[in-house]
């Protein structure tokens, strides 16, 4: 078992905005080797020693959330992680999503950070990334096949207009998904993160 020290009297928040360096528990809501790895390159710009574990949840809604099944996908995940990993300090769970905006349909990645204060109370954090757009005939195509089976990412690739069904933002918007996960974790943790400007 790995041991955190943590100062005596010291706060959960006091914790993790600490510069000395003290053991912080971080709990990922995912086994996604993508979100995985963004979350630990994030972390570990506020803190080199965090205790990072990572555990399997259920989003409870469609392969494809459309609109606000995106927040409470990702909320979703994040009671669960709480559930199978109640000790942690600070929880993370990202959902992505398609938006309807005007006339466009929109990928937005939905990033919540939940931090337990002592008495037992949470602090949440939420965040949206910047969005690309996906072209109508996939999307609605997707929603011909059934949500809750096929991804826009998995109809484009078999269709050959992506390479990688887990990353259509590389080809639709020359950025990586991994980039737009980074900058939404990023926002999320602001708060914690060290040297913010003023």
């Amino acid at each position: 078992m790995r041991l955190r020290y943590i100062k005596h009297r010291q706060s959960r928040e006091d914790r993790l905005t600490s510069t000395k360096g003290f053991f912080v528990k971080v709990v990922v809501a995912s086994q996604s080797a993508l979100k995985i790895a963004v979350c630990k390159k994030i972390i570990r710009t506020f803190r080199e020693n965090a205790e990072l574990v990572t555990v399997k949840t259920a989003s409870g809604v469609p392969e494809q959330p459309f609109g606000a099944e995106t927040q409470q996908g990702a909320f979703n995940r994040l009671a669960d992680a709480k559930r199978l990993v109640p000790d942690g300090d600070l929880y993370l769970s990202i959902e992505n999503g398609i938006f309807r905006e005007d006339d466009t349909y929109v990928d937005r990645a939905v990033a919540i950070a939940a931090v337990m204060t002592d008495d037992g109370k949470e602090e949440f954090r939420i965040a949206v990334s910047d969005g690309v757009v996906f072209p109508p005939v996939w999307v609605e195509e997707t929603e011909r096949r059934g949500t809750d089976k096929w991804t826009v990412g998995q109809v484009m690739a078999e269709a050959g207009v992506i390479t990688q069904a887990d990353d259509p933002h590389l080809d639709l918007s020359g950025k990586s998904r991994t980039c737009y996960l980074e900058e939404v974790l990023t926002r999320v943790l602001y708060k914690y993160l060290p040297h913010r400007p003023a």
